[in-house]
């Protein structure tokens, strides 16, 4: 199991990666020149969040120029298209809402991902008051009574039996490592698919469904068939048959 340290999992953006495919494809498909993300910050106004193509300054995104097409994400974001031409920024605008519509979604669903790592923290930092109480008051008593005979094993029993690993803890550790492993069988799939795209000729599409069929066929899990393939397929074999 792979853990991210405190600095890794601030450097990376909750849906980073679908936002900005997401943000490409509204690129791409309107002829856009370019798109920003925009975070509000309590003191600072707006913040860059992302950006690609060409420049949209802070400005633009709060009160939109005719070449500029902005949308609010919910109540602390805003994104942003920039077009050469006015009249093109104007046709497109419909079909820009129906994507924009989606990727407030997901930008909503950033931004309550975010609010888990604070959740855990606190439920850390309260499991950790709880059970140092726990120990402390206990202990305390025990004192209260000394030349007690069994009060030492009473508080190394008291002890062990406080920090037993059936605690938050535990039922966090047990979320990370089910969530671990459905990341991994999900970069697994992914490069089986881009196998199966590059040496049969496959659409994403038909990658994804021949996985699920093949899975089914051999009541083998997908993680497993995904793994076979990667091994048939070594990375310098697939660059060789993608030249």
């Amino acid at each position: 199991m792979i853990f991210l340290t405190t600095q890794e999992r601030k450097t990376i953006k909750p849906f980073q990666n679908s936002l900005s495919a997401l943000a490409q494809v509204a690129l791409h498909e309107a002829a856009a020149e370019g798109y920003a993300f925009f975070a509000r910050q309590p003191s600072a106004g707006l913040a860059r969040h992302s950006a690609f193509g060409a420049d949209i300054a802070e400005e633009s995104a709060l009160h939109p120029s005719a070449n500029v097409l902005a949308w609010p994400l919910g109540a602390d974001g805003i994104l942003a298209f920039t077009f050469r031409d006015a009249d093109h920024a104007r046709q497109v605008q419909p079909q820009l809402d129906r994507m924009a519509h989606a990727i407030e979604a997901v930008w909503t669903a950033a931004q309550i991902t975010a609010r888990y790592s604070e959740l855990a923290s606190h439920v850390a930092d309260l499991e950790a008051r709880l059970l140092d109480a726990r120990i402390s008051d206990r202990v305390r008593g025990l004192l209260s009574h000394p030349g007690s005979p069994d009060a030492l094993d009473a508080i190394v029993r008291h002890v062990d039996g406080v920090l037993n690993p059936k605690t938050g803890r535990r039922t966090l550790e047990k979320l990370s490592e089910e969530l671990e492993e459905q990341v991994e069988e999900r970069r697994l799939t992914n490069r089986a698919k881009t196998i199966l795209q590059v040496v049969h000729g496959m659409s994403e599409e038909q990658a994804h469904i021949h996985l699920r069929r093949t899975s089914r066929r051999t009541r083998r899990k997908i993680r497993d068939i995904a793994q076979d393939l990667i091994q048939n397929y070594p990375a310098q074999e697939l660059h060789t048959q993608s030249c």
